[in-house]
């Protein structure tokens, strides 16, 4: 079977000169595997060069020191999380950051009070650059979700801007994830290094570099397939709150990364976690069919993916701290 994730150029849906090619390829491929790669995305090479250059060096900290930058709150995708097996062995490590730094930050950018409780302290490491380059990064990662959104609109016969109110940069509820460059020994094959999962947003973009094709999707029939790297391109996939939109229409893909079978294999990932603000209410298009999915606030179903995704992970640094914080978004979601 030919691999499912085709190259997507939206360039000329960017520039204005072709606005029907690229959604027309996008909603193919949304509609089958949920995952693709698009090229012309129009973000300098040199924005990711400077965040994998940051990134080396956060993971090159001391265990004490990364161990610092779990979130105070324990929010569980703040700051530094670390994952490992049952054996105590470091499986995969990252660094989350919010579109806002803080409960304050959000109230002042228009954020309900009610909606205060997502957006917990970013965590920023002593690294020289470090903030200013993941900042830099995601604000075009941001906007070229937005871009991204109107391109699904097409897609789906709508209007261009239709998701425009929902997606607005100033309330938006997306995060940046730096997951550094580590070597992974492989100890059965293939070797899960990060546990087969959907995304709960509205859709991912991640930018990846290594020596070895780590992330896997497995496709309708249960089969997995590897992601080629390519520099020049975002790996895309829609997540559960755009399924619920569609109706089921576009399917969230389930997809894991592995371990290299080389033992001197790497790679590096960098993936922004595209998302509305919290009060949009995502139900049904009435375009895509009989409602298969109840209304949800972005806010509620953001607390329900948390807590969910918390109770798969494996072990992590900041066990008791999140297990605090994610009763505390159930609670709030009650």
């Amino acid at each position: 079977m030919t691999n499912p994730v085709p190259v997507v150029d939206i360039s000329g849906f960017r520039d204005g000169t072709d606005p029907h090619t690229a959604p027309a390829q996008v909603g193919a491929a949304a509609t089958t595997s949920g995952f693709f790669q698009i090229v012309g995305h129009g973000i300098p090479t040199a924005l990711f060069d400077a965040v994998y250059a940051v990134a080396a060096e956060l993971a090159a900290l001391p265990q004490g020191t990364k161990e610092a930058l779990v979130s105070p709150s324990g929010h569980p995708y703040r700051g530094m999380r670390q994952n490992f097996d049952r054996t105590g062995r470091l499986v995969s490590e990252g660094y989350t950051a919010s579109r806002f730094d803080g409960p304050q930050d959000a109230l002042d950018h228009g954020v309900a009070p009610e909606h205060i409780e997502f957006f917990a302290e970013n965590v920023w490491p002593d690294i020289d650059g470090f903030r200013p380059a993941v900042q830099a990064l995601a604000v075009r990662t941001r906007d070229l979700g937005r871009q991204m959104m109107q391109i699904f609109a097409v897609a789906l016969d709508l209007p261009v801007d239709h998701f425009d109110a929902y997606t607005a940069i100033d309330s938006t509820t997306s995060t940046i994830r730096l997951y550094p460059a580590r070597h992974a020994p492989l100890t059965e094959d293939p070797t899960v290094i990060f546990d087969e999962h959907f995304d709960g947003g509205l859709l991912t973009l991640l930018h990846q570099r290594g020596t070895y094709e780590g992330l896997q999707i497995r496709d309708l029939d249960g089969e997995w397939f590897s992601v080629p790297v390519r520099d020049d391109a975002f790996v895309i996939n829609v997540g559960e709150l755009m399924t619920r939109w569609t109706n089921g229409n576009w399917p969230a893909t389930r997809h894991r990364v592995i371990a290299a079978a080389d033992p001197e294999g790497h790679r590096a990932t960098l993936p922004t976690f595209f998302n509305a603000s919290p009060d949009t209410v995502v139900a049904p298009l009435p375009t895509q069919g009989e409602p298969h999915f109840e209304p949800v606030t972005v806010a509620a179903w953001q607390n329900r993916h948390i807590a969910k995704s918390h109770a798969e992970r494996r072990h992590t640094t900041s066990g008791a701290k999140n297990e605090a914080y994610v009763a505390r978004l159930a609670g709030a979601d009650q």
